[in-house]
């Protein structure tokens, strides 16, 4: 695989211009130029400039708008999350609600059927 000047310079954390006088003197040899420029040689260029290694925080910046969708994800998920518990907490009112509703009616029930709490001395 061959890289351009600027593909070269990108790869190695170096300028063109830095890329450009080490082909010149013969430091960084090239597999050809063509008018579109110079080929460089992966295996060439990294003999020459080992690769950078990253660190987290070089990452990081290479990759904003990855972080970026990340947070704007995180924050649908929380509103989201956020929505959900109000709705929980409302069915739970609810669900009491209809509980004293259910017990209201039991009641009246029981005293329309003529006991009351002592139904069960009903005079027959």
């Amino acid at each position: 695989m061959s890289y351009t000047l600027g593909e070269a310079a990108k790869a190695v954390g170096k300028s063109k211009s830095t890329i450009s006088k080490a082909l010149k003197t013969g430091k960084l040899s090239y597999e050809g130029k063509t008018s579109a420029g110079y080929k460089i040689n992966k295996a060439e260029l990294f003999r020459v400039y080992p690769k950078p290694q990253k660190t987290v925080e070089a990452e990081r910046l290479e990759t904003p708008s990855e972080h970026l969708k990340n947070a704007v994800e995180l924050a649908e998920l929380r509103a989201e999350n956020k929505a959900l518990q109000e709705q929980v907490d409302m069915l739970k009112t609810d669900k009491e609600d209809w509980k004293k509703q259910a017990q209201i009616l039991a009641l009246t029930d029981q005293r329309k059927a003529g006991g009351g709490l002592f139904g069960w001395f009903k005079k027959e």
